[in-house]
C-alpha cells in the first residue's frame, strides 16, 4: 500500500496565526467574534481553554478582549468595537485585508462591486462591509448572466474573489465577463496562492491515486472545495472529519492512497489519520512509515492523543506519546472518581488522554489528563440514552446570543433562550445561567455535526404536569393538606400546596369575625388546612383553617365549666336581660331574674353596656351555642327580715287574732282590669321569657 501526503496540508499561515493568538488569549477569557476557524474540534478545544465564541458584539462585555478571526469583518464592526471600548486583537488574513482596501477604494470611485464567492461565507460578508453593503455576490456562470442583464454599458465594475474560492469555478466565471461591452472592468484575482497550490496539488494526486482522503471539517469552505475538486477526478474520494470515518472505507492491500487536507484542518487530525493508516495496514509502504517517524509531533493544550504506558507508580503514569517528550498523568488526573491503583496500568497498556500542559518544567514531560477523556466518553454514552428522551444534566454552560452553550462528550449542546424556562417566561439575563447545572431533554441531535439542541422547558413542564396530576389526585374535599401562606388579600390568603396556589377565604380562617388575614396567619409560615372544595377544570381549590380549630364555644365550655365564675363585659341590654361576653365572640345571657337578689323591674338600673361584671355559668346549650349566666349567684344574699311578734291576749296568753279589713266588693270591670299575676298564668310575660332557659 502506497500512501502519499500532500505537501500543502493543514493550517495556512493566516489560520495558524489566528489559532496561536486565540490560544494565548483564551486563558484570560477573551472573546472571538465567530468561530476562529471552520473546525469544531479546534473551536471546542479553545473553548475548553477559556475562549468565548460569540455571534454578535452585543454579547461582549465593554472593555473586554475580542479577537477578529482570519476571515475579517466589515468596517462598521470596527466602529462598534471602538464605541464599546474593546481591546481588539485583529488576526484578519493579510490577503483578505487587501480585498477590503480594493473594494473600499473602487466603491468610492463609483464602481459597482462584484464578489465572486459564497454569499453566506463570513469572509464575503466582511468584504461587503467595506463597500457600504452595496456589493453583489455571484458564485456561478448563471448568476453572472443575471448580473450582466442588469448592467448598462456605461457602468464601471470591479470584480474580486473570495480567497478560498474554487480556482476552476473562478476561471469559468472570469472567461464569461464581456470586457468589451462594459465601459470599465477591473478584475482582481484575489484567490489565495496557497488555495491555488492546494487545489492544483490535490488534482494531481487525485489523477494518479486509487483513493483520496480529504481531511477536514465539512463546515470548511476550502476543504469542501478540495473534496469536490478531487471527487470530480477520482470517484473514490472520501471526506474525513474524524478517524472513525475511515472504518467505513474498504481499503485494498495494493491501493495507492493520497491524503490531502484543508487550510483549517488541525495538524493533530492529520497525524491521527496517518497513524490510523499505519497501525491498521501492515503492508503500508516503508517510505510512509519513515515519513511518520520523521514527522514533527506538535503538542498543544487541549489536544487529544493516544499513547502506551511506560510505567506507573504512586505519583502517576508515564506515557509514550510518540514524540520527543513523554507524557505524564498525575494520579489525580487518572480517573473521574478519583481512584487510582498503579497495578491497573501495566507497561504497554494503551491509553488516551488530553494535553493540559505541553511543557511542564518540573517533570520535563507533557502533562496529560485521562479523566477528561473519560468524561468525554461518558458524555458520548449519555448521548445514546438521550436519544430515547431521557433527562440529562449539563454543567459548565456559558451564555451566547440566543441561548446557552455547553458540551456533552464530543457533542455541543445548545439551549435556545425560549427553551430555558416554562412557556410564557422570558429569560432576560442569560448570564445568570452560566456555570449552573441544567436538567435537559434533547429536541434534535445532529450526529454529523455533533450538535444537540436541548430544552429545559420540556423537563420543567413535564415535571409540572406530573406534579399537578398527583396534586389533583390527592387533594380532595375533607382531606387535610399542608401549605405555605404566600400572600394575603382583603378576601383571604393564597396558600401554596405542593407548589400550586389555593385560596383560604377570610371567612374560613377564624370562627370569630376578623378584619385581616394577619390576625390569624403569618406570611411564609406553614399550616395545616382542610380542603373544602377542589375543581381541576377551573383550577380552583378552597381551603379552610378554622375547620381544624376548636370552636370558641367548645373552648369556652372547657375553660369555664358549669358553676365557675368569670368576669365579662356587658355587650348589650335587652328588656329581658343583659348579654355578657365571657370570651372573644362568646356571649351568655343574664336573665333579668338573675341580675340581683331583689326584684329588678328595669335591668338598666343594674347594668349598662360596657360594664365589667362577675357572672356564674349556670348552663350550656351546645347545639344552639347558648350560655346561661347569673350575676346574683355571685352576690351575697341579703339577710332575712324578722317578722314582729303578734300581740298576746293578756287573759289567755294566746296571740291576738288579726283584724280583718272589710273590703268592698270589686266591680266586674275592676276584676277584669286588675286580675292577680300568677306564675301559671298563660299570659304571664316573664314566663314567656323564661321558656327554653335551663335555670337552676
Amino acid at each position: 500500500m502506497q500512501i502519499t501526503v500532500a505537501k500543502h496540508s493543514g493550517f495556512c499561515f493566516g489560520v495558524k496565526e489566528a489559532v496561536s493568538v486565540a490560544e494565548n488569549y483564551a486563558k484570560n477569557g477573551a472573546y472571538c467574534l465567530g468561530k476562529i476557524i471552520h473546525n469544531d474540534e479546534v473551536v471546542r478545544r479553545l473553548e475548553d481553554l477559556g475562549l468565548r465564541t460569540v455571534r454578535e458584539l452585543d454579547e461582549v462585555e465593554n472593555g473586554s478582549v475580542v479577537i477578529i478571526r482570519s476571515h475579517g469583518v466589515g468596517k462598521a464592526v470596527y466602529e462598534k468595537m471602538s464605541n464599546k471600548k474593546l481591546n481588539v486583537v485583529d488576526t484578519t488574513c493579510p490577503f483578505v485585508k487587501k480585498i477590503h482596501r480594493l473594494v473600499e477604494e473602487h466603491e468610492k470611485s463609483g464602481c459597482r462591486i462584484v464578489i465572486i464567492g459564497k454569499r453566506n461565507h463570513p469572509e464575503v460578508i466582511g468584504i461587503g462591509g467595506w463597500c457600504n453593503e452595496n456589493a453583489q455576490v455571484i458564485e456561478s456562470v448563471e448568476e453572472l448572466d443575471e448580473l450582466l442583464s442588469d448592467l448598462s454599458s456605461d457602468e464601471k465594475v470591479c470584480f474580486v474573489a473570495q480567497t478560498t474560492f474554487s480556482r476552476k469555478k473562478y476561471d469559468e466565471i472570469v472567461k464569461k465577463i464581456p470586457i468589451s461591452r462594459l465601459k470599465t472592468v477591473e478584475i482582481f484575482d484575489t484567490i489565495c496562492y496557497t488555495t491555488t497550490e492546494r487545489q492544483i496539488e490535490a488534482m494531481d494526486l487525485a489523477s494518479v491515486n486509487d483513493k483520496v482522503l480529504v481531511v477536514g471539517s465539512k463546515n470548511s469552505s476550502n476543504t469542501t472545495k478540495l473534496f469536490e475538486t478531487c471527487k470530480a477526478i477520482q470517484p473514490d474520494t472520501y471526506h474525513i472529519e474524524r478517524t472513525t470515518d475511515l472504518k467505513n472505507i474498504v481499503f485494498n492491500p495494493c491501493d495507492r492512497i493520497a491524503i490531502v487536507a484543508g487550510a483549517s484542518t488541525p495538524e493533530e487530525l492529520i497525524v491521527e489519520v496517518k497513524g490510523y493508516m499505519s497501525e491498521n495496514f501492515e503492508d503500508v509502504s516503508k517510505e510512509f512509515k519513515d515519513y511518520l517517524d520523521e514527522s514533527f509531533v506538535q503538542y498543544k493544550d487541549g489536544m487529544r492523543i493516544k499513547g502506551t504506558v511506560i510505567h506507573a507508580n504512586e505519583d502517576g503514569i508515564k506515557v509514550n506519546i510518540g514524540g520527543k517528550k513523554d507524557g505524564f498523568i498525575k494520579k489525580d488526573e487518572v480517573s473521574v472518581d478519583g481512584e487510582y491503583n498503579p497495578a491497573d496500568y501495566p507497561e504497554g497498556t494503551a491509553i488516551e488522554a488530553i494535553i493540559i500542559n505541553k511543557s511542564d518544567a518540573d517533570s520535563g514531560c507533557v502533562l496529560l489528563s485521562k479523566k477528561k477523556v473519560d468524561k468525554i466518553k461518558e458524555g458520548d454514552k449519555i448521548v445514546e440514552t438521550v436519544r430515547g428522551g431521557d433527562v440529562f444534566e449539563l454543567d459548565g454552560i456559558r451564555a451566547i446570543k440566543g441561548g446557552l452553550l455547553g458540551h456533552l462528550g464530543t457533542y455541543s449542546v445548545f439551549v435556545p433562550a425560549s427553551q430555558i424556562r416554562e412557556r410564557g417566561t422570558y429569560v432576560k439575563e442569560l448570564k445568570n445561567y452560566e456555570n449552573k447545572k441544567l436538567r435537559l431533554s434533547a429536541i434534535e441531535i445532529d450526529d454529523e455535526k455533533r450538535e444537540i439542541v436541548a430544552s429545559q422547558r420540556k423537563v420543567l413542564e413535564a415535571e409540572r404536569k406530573e406534579k399537578e396530576d398527583m396534586f389533583w389526585e390527592n387533594v380532595r374535599p375533607n382531606v387535610i393538606v399542608s401549605g405555605v401562606v404566600k400572600r394575603a388579600a382583603n378576601f383571604g390568603a393564597f396558600v401554596s400546596v405542593d407548589g400550586i396556589d389555593c385560596l383560604a377565604h377570610i371567612g374560613d380562617l377564624s370562627w370569630t369575625r376578623i378584619k385581616s388575614v394577619d390576625e390569624v396567619l403569618e406570611i411564609g409560615k406553614t399550616y395545616d388546612f382542610l380542603v373544602l372544595s377542589a375543581d381541576r377544570e377551573k383550577g380552583r381549590v378552597s381551603l379552610g383553617y378554622k375547620q381544624l380549630q376548636n370552636h370558641p364555644f367548645v373552648a369556652a365550655m372547657e375553660k369555664h365549666p358549669i358553676g365557675s365564675v368569670v368576669k365579662g363585659k356587658v355587650t348589650s341590654v335587652m328588656p329581658f336581660g343583659a348579654f355578657v361576653e365571657i370570651e372573644r365572640g362568646i356571649e351568655g345571657l343574664v336573665h333579668v331574674s338573675e341580675a340581683a337578689h331583689n326584684f329588678v323591674k328595669n335591668i338598666n338600673e343594674v347594668v349598662k353596656v360596657g360594664d365589667e361584671v362577675e357572672v356564674k355559668v349556670l348552663a350550656y346549650d351546645e347545639p344552639n351555642k347558648r350560655v346561661t349566666l347569673s350575676m346574683k349567684a355571685c352576690q351575697e344574699a341579703p339577710a332575712p327580715v324578722e317578722k314582729p311578734e303578734k300581740p298576746h291576749d293578756e287573759a289567755s296568753g294566746e296571740p291576738k287574732a288579726e283584724k280583718k279589713t272589710q273590703r268592698k266588693p270589686k266591680t266586674e270591670k275592676q276584676a277584669e282590669d286588675h286580675s292577680e299575676w300568677s306564675e301559671n298564668t298563660s299570659n304571664n310575660p316573664l314566663a314567656d321569657l323564661l321558656k327554653g332557659l335551663d335555670i337552676k
